[in-house]
């Protein structure tokens, strides 16, 4: 074998080896411009139908090409990183919507009231308490917000001693504090009030306000988009009903004075329209101190959040986490929630 001569120029690159070079070279600007337009287009959910269609379609799909593309790069084009990381970075951020619990890092949490809450919509699920009861016996939350609880289904953990429970069709609220008054602001999720109850609760810090809901489901629509049907007059109606079920909940909840948590299944993702416009002077618990894309309803392959818990009043979240599989095809959600001292009336 001849001596290494560094002086010697490299072999000549591989006609393969410069083809893939270049593809993964121009699939880094390709992708990093398709993020961008999906990002784009996901700012009209709710007002667009096509853009709401994909808004409540499997997002988390769309990391799979930066990061095979950045592990191609990686051993044969590491230029391609400059273009590649940027793109895997926004397509998991605003485009995913992918959470880093930052406010937790940069803000103190109040130092007045505090509680622990879990919301789930249970899908009138047949399937026995245990999964639920299991959960609240490891968590310990203050308040527990169930939509679409199954008439005569009883949870052996919610009916002990030290729970004060309200039941009325569809709305289930089980506290530590006594639930001194009720509001049924709505009775059914597909009417224009949707399903809606306001309760105060009274807790040594003062009175805490809890909005639990569920707003109009748009599986009829996206089905019928998913069947290849060119009509999405369905997917229209249901955004332009959530718009109206929000902003008449928006209403009730800019009337309380104090500390309030709203609850339940939005059936709005965070791209929505109107989650930015309706619910843009609350804190999404999630979006502030969780970790990950936070999905909250799974079928097939798609997944989304659709279920939130947010904080008026001053309130923020200190921690806040996607809870495991209790018999429904909904998640559900627990966060820790403080308010500053002094802040409730």
């Amino acid at each position: 074998m001849p001596p290494w001569n560094p002086f010697e120029p490299p072999p000549p690159e591989s006609a393969w080896r410069a083809r893939v070079r270049r593809a993964v070279a121009i699939g880094g600007w390709a992708w990093l411009a398709a993020a961008i337009g999906v990002w784009a287009v996901l700012r009209f959910g709710d007002e667009w139908e096509p853009a709401t269609v994909v808004m409540f379609g499997p997002l988390w799909l769309l990391v799979l090409p930066p990061v095979a593309l950045l592990v191609l790069a990686a051993f044969v084009n590491r230029r391609a990183l400059r273009t590649l990381v940027p793109a895997l970075i926004f397509t998991a951020g605003p485009v995913t919507d992918l959470c880093v619990p930052w406010r937790p890092v940069v803000a103190d949490a109040p130092a007045g009231l505090r509680l622990r809450v879990m919301t789930c919509n249970m899908h009138y699920s047949k399937v026995p308490s245990g999964p639920l009861d299991v959960l609240t016996d490891e968590t310990g939350p203050d308040v527990v917000a169930l939509q679409e609880w199954r008439e005569g289904l009883e949870s052996a953990a919610l009916s002990e001693r030290g729970w004060h429970t309200h039941r009325v069709p569809g709305l289930f609220l089980a506290s530590r504090y006594p639930i001194r008054r009720f509001d049924h602001l709505g009775a059914q999720s597909t009417s224009e009030r949707g399903s809606v109850g306001r309760y105060e609760l009274d807790t040594p810090a003062g009175v805490v306000t809890v909005i639990s809901l569920h707003l109009a489901s748009p599986r009829e629509g996206l089905g019928e988009a998913a069947k290849g049907h060119g009509e999405l007059t369905a997917v229209a109606e249901n955004s332009e009903l959530r718009w109206v079920q929000s902003r008449r909940v928006a209403e009730a909840a800019a009337r309380t004075v104090g500390p309030l948590v709203l609850v339940g299944d939005f059936n709005t993702p965070p791209h929505s329209a109107i989650f930015r416009e309706v619910w843009d002077g609350y804190r999404s618990a999630f979006s502030d101190a969780g970790w990950g894309w936070g999905y909250t309803f799974w079928a097939r392959i798609s997944a989304v959040r659709i279920d939130h818990i947010l904080l008026g009043g001053g309130g923020q979240a200190t921690r806040c986490w996607i809870g495991p599989n209790i018999g429904s095809p909904h998640r559900p959600v627990l966060a820790d929630v403080a308010w500053p001292a002094g802040g409730s009336r």
